[in-house]
């Protein structure tokens, strides 16, 4: 029995781990560098983020990068949740992962919470998400949408 439970738990921590632990990381460490490989690379992201972070624009991976750099400079993420369930869309691949988003702007110290959707698509595991067919699929943030709570 000892053997069959080595075994489960050996594989389970042989997989990759999924977009929402990665997600959740990325945002309670206040790292862009780990927000930027979960973007896609087939095309802009649409973002929108209330105050006090008004954003609403479409950017490309790089510059969605580039925004989360200065937003976690000016706030730091004092909670983050994530909704492992992956809510899907009937005439859509992918789907949508629920977040709950607080943070303090470090200048006044003021509290901000959100909800944070994240549209996520399936997308080949190559590189610039590019390759056969039949490779590996993962993944990918293709739309964050914010509300403030």
């Amino acid at each position: 029995m000892a053997v069959l439970n080595i075994f489960a738990l050996s594989l389970l921590i042989s997989f990759p781990s999924s977009p929402a632990h990665t997600i959740e990381r990325a945002f309670l460490e206040n790292s862009p560098q780990i927000l930027r490989s979960l973007f896609t690379s087939s095309g802009d992201i649409p973002l929108s983020l209330p105050d006090p972070l008004s954003c609403a624009d479409q950017v490309s991976p790089g510059q969605a990068y580039f925004l989360f750099e200065r937003i976690f400079a000016d706030f730091k993420t004092t909670e983050f949740f994530v909704d492992a369930r992956l809510s899907t869309l009937y005439d859509r691949p992918g789907g949508i992962l629920n977040a709950r988003w607080s943070l303090r702007n470090l200048r006044t110290g003021a509290q901000y919470p959100f909800r944070v959707f994240f549209y996520l698509i399936p997308e080949s595991a190559g590189p610039g998400g590019t390759g056969p067919p039949d490779t590996a699929r993962v993944l990918k943030i293709a739309e964050i949408r914010a509300e403030r709570l």
